[in-house]
């Protein structure tokens, strides 16, 4: 996730939003100048919330869906929460790997059952 707007990246490399200047019509990967799908690219920053000046606000994590992972440098010091909580995923993940039972964790941290099993798979890389 990068600042500025005009910039962005696929995961890998850093883009410019070329189209943005009189010159241009595209994204360009920086650093070979060559051309992106625009559409790829689109697909990555939904996932970034942007604030009303147009810098990052917060960013969901695309591989916890169907749960709402987000990470916010304002909130739980920036490690992964569960949107709407102050559930950080490495809590959830922490208890069951103590050996909590999920029905237990969900309830003593306030979140689904859905986002304990995303806590396993995504942190512990167990299938819930």
């Amino acid at each position: 996730m990068l600042v500025a707007p005009e910039l962005a990246t696929d995961g890998i490399d850093v883009l410019w939003d070329f189209s943005r200047t009189e010159e241009g019509a595209g994204l360009i990967e920086g650093r070979t100048g060559q051309l992106v799908m625009r559409e790829i690219v689109e697909d990555y920053l939904q996932y970034v919330a942007r604030a009303g000046d147009g810098y990052p606000e917060y960013l969901t994590l695309r591989h916890c869906e169907p749960s709402k992972v987000v990470l916010d440098p304002r909130r739980a010091f920036g490690q992964p929460i569960f949107e709407g909580t102050r559930t950080r995923v490495s809590d959830v993940a922490g208890m069951l790997k103590a050996g909590e039972d999920p029905g237990v964790v969900a309830d003593e941290l306030g979140v689904s059952i859905e986002d304990v099993r995303t806590a396993a798979r995504a942190v512990l890389g167990l299938a819930a």
